[in-house]
């Protein structure tokens, strides 16, 4: 089905199939990052009125759930303009929330014990999200898969994400410290920074699925 990339990997042919996904899903990318924006925007505005623990939870808990919902779409519609995707019909949904439970008590956990462990985590099950969403595989088959593909690509992998990172939170940072953390001002700024980095996030998952596991023939060009 899919003529598989060399597995060593630059930070730089990571960076540029990333743009390249954005560039292809244009119109999704926007619509989501839209959506985010407002949404998250808007439930992080309110929230900060909810000063009980109970009311905090149930917003972080909205907030994820926001996050999981806009993220599996704009990576479905990724993989479509891409052409990576060779599942069947059906929905995965479901499978993918479960994936992305999982993926952040992973991440979660790793970064518990030490913040690099939480990296390395991230780097290894990069690919999960768009290996389930694009074949269709199972959870855990799909964490595998990720764990053994990123093999020896660990660095290279968190270069380019921290390269889409770091800005965003130097800029949530400087805006926290100059604005305030309850200026409406700087959490706009602080939302549409975060939004962007998502975008590049999630595409970049997409791109590197391309680059490891291989685009269908017709395609293969564009992630060599």
């Amino acid at each position: 089905m899919a003529s598989v990339a060399p597995r060593n990997l630059k930070v730089g042919t990571i960076i540029d199939k990333t743009l390249a996904v954005v560039e292809r899903a244009a119109m999704p990318a926007l619509i989501y990052f839209i959506a985010l924006t407002v949404l998250d925007g808007a439930v992080g505005y309110f929230g900060l009125t909810m000063t009980a623990p109970l009311q905090a939870v149930a917003f972080a808990l909205l907030k994820g759930l926001i996050g999981i919902v806009c993220a599996y779409l704009l990576i479905d519609a990724m993989v479509g303009r891409t052409g990576l995707r060779s599942r069947g019909e059906g929905d995965m949904f479901l499978p993918y929330f479960g994936l992305s439970i999982l993926y952040t008590l992973g991440v979660l956990a790793g970064f518990i014990l030490i913040i690099f462990p939480g990296l390395f985590i991230m780097a290894r099950w990069s690919i999960a999200q768009p290996l389930l969403v694009a074949r269709g595989d199972g959870i855990m088959a799909s964490l595998g898969e990720s764990w053994e593909r990123t093999k020896d690509n660990e660095f290279q992998i968190l270069a380019a994400l921290l390269a889409f990172l770091v800005p965003t939170i130097a800029i949530s940072l400087l805006c926290t410290f100059m604005l305030g953390r309850a200026s409406l001002a700087g959490m706009i700024i602080s939302q549409i920074a975060s939004s962007a980095s998502s975008v590049l996030a999630l595409a970049m998952g997409v791109a590197l699925y391309g680059l490891v596991i291989g685009a269908p023939k017709e395609l293969a060009a564009a992630f060599e």
